[in-house]
């Protein structure tokens, strides 16, 4: 385990989460706002060799991991820590659909805030969030975030906000 909330357990993937994987990224509900469609199985076991691969390479500026249920071990989605093309550290998650609702996006932003700024040191932290997925929107906004940019994304047709904050 990496990191800890009240709820949520945060690990490392492994070759072991392949199924889960793509039960999360086959969700056209899930994917509908991070690349507009779902995920085939060999691009998911593409993107999870990566994942792997990042880990032995300690390529901390490429962290993606599991988010799982503490008390059953259930994997109910994935949460991410990058460094973008800006150089600027930006945090994501995806979760289950049958996890929404629970708030454990809430629960999930709060850690990874944590992380960045106490664990890490990092200064300032984005998100970038679709207009349309107004949930991940008022989490974004509930924890602090300030809006920075929006801007038309034509590929996907939608309006993206990017939120920024900082380590005060």
């Amino acid at each position: 385990m990496i990191l800890q909330s009240e709820r949520l357990s945060i690990r490392m993937l492994n070759l072991e989460d392949l199924e889960q994987l793509h039960k999360l990224q086959s969700n056209p509900n899930v994917m509908k706002y991070i690349t507009n469609r779902p995920k085939s199985l060999e691009e998911t076991e593409k993107e999870l060799n990566k994942i792997v691969t990042s880990y032995d390479e300690n390529q901390i500026d490429f962290l993606v991991l599991a988010v799982c249920l503490t008390k059953s071990k259930e994997f109910i989605g994935t949460c991410a820590v990058i460094k973008n093309e800006e150089k600027k550290c930006e945090i994501g998650y995806r979760l289950q659909e049958e996890h929404w609702g629970y708030g454990y996006g809430s629960e999930l932003t709060k850690r990874l805030l944590i992380y960045c700024f106490e664990e890490r040191n990092i200064d300032t932290v984005i998100a970038n969030v679709e207009t349309r997925n107004h949930f991940s929107v008022k989490i974004i906004e509930n924890n602090g975030f300030e809006l920075i940019n929006e801007e038309f994304d034509e590929e996907i047709g939608d309006f993206v906000r990017t939120y920024q904050k900082d380590n005060k």
